[in-house]
C-alpha cells in the first residue's frame, strides 16, 4: 500500500487530474471547432475531398496534437517525455472524435448506421481542428500554466503558431467566403490587408498588454522582422495549405490563388498572435 502511494506521488497524477483534463480536451474540442462542425461546406468537402489530401490533413493534425501535448499536457505540467506527449496528444485526438461525432450527430449531420463513410469522412475532417482545439485547451483553460514554458526557443514558438494558425484558418478555410472575397477584391485591396494583418498582429501580441504580452527586446523595428513577418509568412503558408487540401486552388488562377491565400492569412494571422500570448 505503501509503495502505491508513493508511486502515486511520484507520477502526480490523481483519478480527478485525470478527469479534469479529459473535460479540458472536451470543452477546447468544442470551443475551438464548434464554427466548423456547423459549416455547411464541410459536410460536402468531407465527400469530395482527395482520400490523399484528407490523409495528410489527419497526419498534420496528429502531429501538431503531439507537439502541443509535449509543450503542455493534459494531465501533468512536469510530463515533458515523448511517450507521455504520445498518450496526451491521442487523449486529443479522441477528444476531437468525440466533440465531432456528438456535436454533428446532435445536428442530424451524420448518421453513422445509415452512411458510415459518408460520417467516417466528416469526423475525420472535422476532428483535426477539434483535436488541435483540446490541446490548446490545457494552456488556455488549465488552472495553471507550466512554469518552463518561458524559456522555449524561437523555433518552439514558430510551433506553436502554426497551430494556432491552423485551428482558426480551419474553421474558415472551407466557406466560400473566402473564394467570393478574393474573387471581389483588387492587388491593392490585398496589399491594404496585408498591412492591416501585420499592425493587427505586432499589436495584438506587443501593444494591447494582454496577459502573455512580449517585451520588445531590440526594437520595434527589429521585432517587427523578427516576428511579426515570420508568423505573417507562417500564416501565409498554413493558409496556403489549408485552400489546397480542400481542393481551393484546383482549376484556379495564379492570381486568385494568391488574393485567396492573402485573404485567409487574416484569421490565420490572429489565430498565430493569439497562440504566441500563450508561449
Amino acid at each position: 500500500m505503501a509503495d502505491g502511494v508513493a508511486d502515486g506521488a511520484v507520477q502526480g497524477v490523481s483519478t480527478a487530474e485525470v478527469l479534469r483534463g479529459l473535460g479540458r480536451a472536451l470543452a477546447g474540442a468544442v470551443l475551438f471547432a464548434l464554427p466548423i462542425f456547423m459549416t455547411m461546406e464541410v459536410w460536402s468537402l468531407a465527400v469530395s475531398i482527395s482520400r490523399v489530401r484528407l490523409l495528410l490533413l489527419v497526419l498534420a493534425g496528429v502531429l501538431l496534437s503531439i507537439g502541443l501535448a509535449h509543450y503542455f499536457g493534459f494531465v501533468n505540467e512536469e510530463r515533458i517525455g515523448a511517450l507521455d506527449a504520445v498518450i496526451d496528444a491521442g487523449v486529443a485526438l479522441l477528444a476531437g472524435v468525440a466533440a465531432a461525432v456528438a456535436v454533428l450527430w446532435l445536428l442530424a449531420v451524420v448518421e453513422p448506421w445509415r452512411g458510415w463513410q459518408t460520417a467516417v469522412s466528416v469526423v475525420a475532417l472535422e476532428a483535426v481542428p477539434a483535436a488541435i482545439g483540446a490541446s490548446f485547451a490545457r494552456s488556455q483553460l488549465g488552472a495553471e500554466r507550466r512554469r518552463a514554458r518561458k524559456q522555449h526557443a524561437q523555433w518552439r514558438e514558430g510551433f506553436l503558431m502554426t497551430a494556432g494558425a491552423v485551428v482558426v484558418a480551419a474553421n474558415i478555410a472551407p466557406t466560400e467566403e473566402v473564394v467570393l472575397i478574393a474573387a471581389q477584391m483588387r492587388p491593392l485591396h490585398g496589399v491594404a490587408l496585408i498591412v492591416f494583418e501585420l499592425v493587427l498582429m505586432h499589436a495584438f501580441v506587443y501593444g494591447l498588454r494582454f496577459r502573455g504580452t512580449g517585451t520588445l527586446q531590440g526594437g520595434t523595428w527589429k521585432v517587427l522582422v523578427a516576428w511579426t513577418l515570420v508568423a505573417h509568412l507562417t500564416a501565409l503558408a498554413v493558409s496556403a495549405y489549408l485552400l489546397w487540401t480542400f481542393g481551393r486552388f484546383d482549376g484556379t488562377a495564379l492570381s486568385q490563388a494568391v488574393m485567396e491565400t492573402v485573404v485567409l492569412a487574416l484569421p490565420a494571422g490572429v489565430g498565430a498572435a493569439a497562440a504566441r500570448l500563450v508561449v
